[in-house]
């Protein structure tokens, strides 16, 4: 008779942490695409690329829209969950905060023009609707956070949003500048007005219904043919 052999233990034993902090799987990793895609296209905006940088905000906000999906399918500790949290709304100040502002300074539409004396009413003003716009962003995204964890802590689900999401400006601002580049519009003038009434329903207390799988299906409809039109009207202008 043969000697049973002995069973073999597969499990990956835990070994050493890894030598740098942070999440690295597959549920996270969109995230991180959103944030170098707002890196990549803030430096096509100051290049004087701006309609590869609304792409690039469009790439952003697609990103966005299936990281949730992706890290809904894994099951994650309760560290990980309140990482995903805060990793996702650090990403979308920088993709649609920051981003958009450096987009609006590159058309001219945020005046930093010092030539006509340290201080200008035109300066002020757009400088002013900027730092609105940014920090409407930070408040929106940081009261998201609270309601989230909350949220987490008593197993609920979101049903709703309070105020304009955030990623909304990976198609609202992409769709202006579309419409404005077709009817031969004056971006620089429209863009501050434009940052500043989404700055306004950022904060507003409007109750906005949550309608998991549509934004997708929304974004596509919509986001398609102005990606078509974007990188159409970047081949023409080369």
């Amino acid at each position: 008779m043969r000697r049973p052999r002995p069973s073999i233990n597969l499990k990956r034993k835990r070994g050493r942490p890894a030598p740098i902090i942070g999440y690295y799987r597959y549920w996270v990793v969109l995230t991180y695409l959103s944030a170098v895609s707002a890196v990549v296209g803030m430096y096509f905006a100051l290049s004087g690329h701006v309609g590869i940088a609304v792409f690039c905000l469009m790439v952003c906000g697609l990103c966005d829209m299936l990281d949730g999906p992706a890290a809904r399918r894994k099951e994650r500790n309760e560290r990980e969950k309140s990482y995903g949290v805060q990793i996702d709304s650090l990403t979308d100040l920088v993709s649609f905060g920051v981003f958009p502002v450096v987009i609006g300074y590159s058309l001219g539409a945020i005046n930093l023009n010092f030539d006509e004396g340290p201080v200008s009413s035109g300066m002020v003003i757009s400088t002013g609707i900027a730092a609105i716009y940014v920090l409407a962003a930070l408040i929106r995204l940081a009261y998201f956070n609270v309601i989230e964890i909350e949220l987490q802590g008593k197993r609920e689900i979101r049903k709703y949003y309070e105020g304009l999401p955030v990623t909304s400006v990976a198609i609202l601002i992409p769709l202006v500048y579309s419409i404005c580049l077709i009817f031969d519009v004056l971006l620089s003038l429209v863009y501050p007005a434009m940052l500043f009434f989404i700055a306004a329903a950022f904060v507003a207390r409007v109750k906005i219904p949550k309608i998991r799988g549509r934004y997708l299906l929304i974004f596509l409809i919509i986001g398609l043919p102005i990606a078509i039109f974007l990188i159409w009207n970047i081949g023409v202008s080369k």
